[in-house]
This record gives structure tokens, sequence and C-alpha cells, in this order.
């Protein structure tokens, strides 16, 4: 678990215990160390990180009622987290305590196909196909 900070907004990132990662076979040592490479850029990031420390702040303020979790699901270069493969796919939710982080996929670079610009991240809402 790290903690993030942007601005005066604190949240924490975190990898549930059931993280599902896919697409490279791991042991134990590499996983922990896969899991370590992504926390570690969710709190270095500062576009990721201004997006889920804001989203969190607001979801502390807001009603009770209005308070749902939020998913998200970005896909980063496997090169900028220091890890093999050409990408990877991080799925998780945001909750008034921080990040989330449920799903880490290895993608190869024939399934992704984007435009102009080294990185490119996407969010999705609650009811979104991931």
């Amino acid at each position: 678990m790290k903690k993030m900070v942007y601005g005066s907004i604190v949240c924490e990132v975190s990898v549930v215990t059931n993280c599902r990662i896919i697409g490279y076979d791991c042991g134990d040592y590499v996983k922990d160390s896969i899991i370590y490479a992504v926390e570690k850029f969710f709190s270095k990031f500062e576009k990721i990180r201004r997006d889920c420390t804001y989203e969190s702040w607001q979801l502390r303020i807001t009603k009770r009622r209005k308070r749902k979790n939020r998913r998200f699901w970005y896909i980063v270069p496997a090169v900028l987290m220091e890890l093999p493969g050409n990408w990877i796919l991080v799925c998780g939710d945001i909750d008034p305590v921080g990040v989330n982080i449920r799903k880490i996929e290895f993608l190869k670079g024939k399934e992704i196909a984007f435009s102009k610009g080294n990185i490119r991240c996407k969010k999705a809402r609650i009811g979104d196909k991931i």
C-alpha cells in the first residue's frame, strides 16, 4: 500500500489480496514485484495521481446515497512500469479511501492500436464493458 499525494489531497493505492495477474506466468516473488511496480507507477505518474486523488476526494465529501465506487482501467506501456511485455492493462475501482487495483493483465502489441502520443489513458464508469 502506497500513499498518493496531489496538492493537499491524500489517498492510498492498494492491490487487493485476490488480484488477478493475467498473461504472465509468475511465481510469488515475481507477483510481488509486479504489484510493487504498479503501485509505484500509480503514485508517481502525475495524470493518474491527480485524477484518482480527486475522484477519491469527491467520494469522501459526497452524501452517503451517492457514494458509489468508481471503476477505472488504464492501458500503459510496460516500459513505463519497468515490467516485461508490451502493454499492461490495470483495472480497479476508486473508493473514499483510495484506489484498489483488482486486475493486472499483460497484453500483446497487436491487440492494441493507438493514435498519436506515447501514452493513452482511458477510464470506464460503472456499467461499461471492460
